[in-house]
């Protein structure tokens, strides 16, 4: 057996064998194309590397957009990476380009944390798009499904009671309201009120996801072969993180699958998202093995997503008020005018444009995911003169695409009446920011849901409480930080509140709601 240091130097003589191979790879690949120039960018050291921020990368690559334009080139061990840093960029390649731009890196980090089940991440090609036509057989891309909205309003009102009881737990209870809804659509599955295993379950799996899936955050990413090292080897620690990750990984796809199976047996499961796919597949005389395994995939892609992106954008929601009261004093006087004496209902949204207002300057303000998800270029391609070789990983800089003070003025600061008399259809100055979506054949086939759910939670939480500034026991203000995770998904750093109903009044509303049940 190789010694330790032995066994490093044959690693690091592989590896440097590896790179080089790639390096004449990517010279080699950019075939008639080559002799364009690379995008600019910052300069890289003698290996062809360069230093990636590692804690919000979103505003230093906003910020390159002065020094080199909307499209930057970096190189970090011969992977070379395009960042754009504006919405032409983006439509001309995500929306106008799409059949080259509409494919994923391979995510050797999320290989290991075992979420090959995660179809958002899948390559481009038949087995994304059959995964992609199950989601929209219960989530149309058109939006047109009301079916979920009485769950969405029931789970909702559970967190008005929670917060009644329980004010200091908001930041809990929103997580457990978006993943009762998504459990109950998909597996039937009722979460208990003070929630229960599912709800730690998504928190412990999401962890990885939004550690290890923004790309780069780990070394293996970009030298794959280090995979291949033992978990004992000095450096070694993602491969041991990665182990724990995967255990829950993979029991986000089994364990809730089994619940159902065996509700199934008993003939006590309920309809849901797997029972109707099941019947689907049956009916259809399907390959049973590989159709059982694209519900499993599906059914726990939506459980992570639902679990988790509008989590952020519904956190940031109580920091927002907080921060802005006169915002959240004339959202209330819009619904008292509307629903004076109840609880919103979706029926309403057509007389609450400032909740819509809000809620689009919540997925504005602090975008759920500021780096969107990386996509990858399928075959070398000229843009604007600039060669963008094979392979090269593409990121969409969402943050800075909100943030672009030509499109947003004032882009730091939380104005909901920015959207005043704004249509899906604007472009340019203040348009709706379906960028917090994602782009092309790639954009989030939940958005709908997502939205909807956001808006049903703002409209019914600003209706029954205020939401202040927390108080220490001397009486100072307490001020809550304006600070967020540096992940993929970019979730507010806990801080405190002030969360009261607005009246007596209010108060009884809310336990009204309990009757539902």
């Amino acid at each position: 057996m190789l010694s330790t240091p032995a066994l490093c130097a044959c690693l690091v003589a592989v590896g440097a064998t590896l790179l080089w191979a790639r390096f004449a790879r990517l010279r080699a690949s950019s075939s008639t194309l080559r002799h364009l120039p690379l995008p600019p960018g910052p300069r890289t050291s003698w290996t062809g590397n360069v230093d990636i921020p590692q804690d919000y990368p979103w505003i230093t690559y906003h910020q390159w957009k002065d020094t080199y334009g909307d499209i930057v080139y970096i190189n970090k061990f011969a992977n070379p990476i395009v960042i754009l840093n504006s919405m032409d960029a983006i439509r001309d390649l995500f929306e106008k380009r799409s059949g080259r731009y509409s494919s994923r890196p391979n995510r050797t980090m999320m290989q290991l944390c075992g979420f090959d089940w995660l179809f958002s991440s899948m390559l481009y090609g038949s087995q994304w798009k059959s995964h992609r036509h199950m989601f929209h057989r219960h989530f149309p891309s058109s939006g047109a499904n009301d079916t979920y909205r009485p769950l969405q309003l029931r789970q909702t009102h559970v967190f008005l009671r929670s917060v009644l009881s329980h004010p200091e737990s908001f930041y809990y209870q929103v997580r457990r309201t978006t993943t009762a809804i998504i459990l109950d659509i998909i597996y039937g599955h009722e979460v208990a009120e003070q929630g229960d295993y599912y709800v730690s379950l998504a928190d412990e799996a999401l962890e990885a996801i939004i550690h290890a899936g923004m790309f780069g955050t780990f070394l293996v990413d970009y030298l794959p072969w280090l995979q291949y090292v033992p978990r004992w080897f000095p450096g070694a620690a993602f491969k041991r993180r990665a182990r724990q990750w995967k255990l829950k990984s993979q029991e986000m796809v089994s364990y809730p699958y089994q619940m159902l199976a065996s509700r199934l047996q008993e003939g006590i499961a309920v309809p849901c998202l797997v029972t109707q796919e099941l019947d689907f597949q049956a009916s259809e005389d399907t390959r049973g093995g590989e159709s059982e395994q694209v519900i499993k995939n599906v059914a726990a892609t939506t459980y992570a997503a639902g679990s988790d992106t509008t989590v952020s954008a519904m956190r940031s929601f109580f920091l927002a008020m907080a921060l802005h009261p006169e915002t959240q004093a004339k959202a209330q006087t819009e619904l008292d005018g509307v629903c004076a004496g109840r609880l919103p209902l979706f029926s309403d949204r057509p007389e609450l444009p400032y909740i819509d207002h809000i809620c689009y300057e919540l997925l504005r303000w602090q975008p759920v995911t500021p780096l969107g998800l990386a996509r990858t270029v399928g075959e070398d391609d000229e843009y604007r003169g600039y060669l963008i070789p094979k392979g090269t990983t593409i990121m969409p800089n969402v943050w800075g695409i909100l943030h672009d003070e030509n499109r947003y003025p004032d882009p730091m600061a939380f104005k909901p009446e920015r959207f005043e008399g704004k249509t899906k259809g604007d472009m340019g100055q203040n348009e709706i920011p379906e960028a917090a979506f994602g782009f092309g054949r790639r954009i989030c086939p939940g958005r709908f849901l997502a939205f909807e759910t956001l808006w049903i939670f703002v409209a019914s939480t600003l209706a029954v409480y205020d939401i202040r500034k927390a108080v220490d026991s001397n009486g100072h203000i307490i001020e809550p930080p304006l600070a967020y995770e540096s992940t993929l998904i970019s979730h507010p750093l806990p801080f405190a509140c002030d969360i009261r109903p607005r009246s007596d009044a209010t108060a009884a509303l809310i336990r009204q709601t309990a009757d539902e049940s």
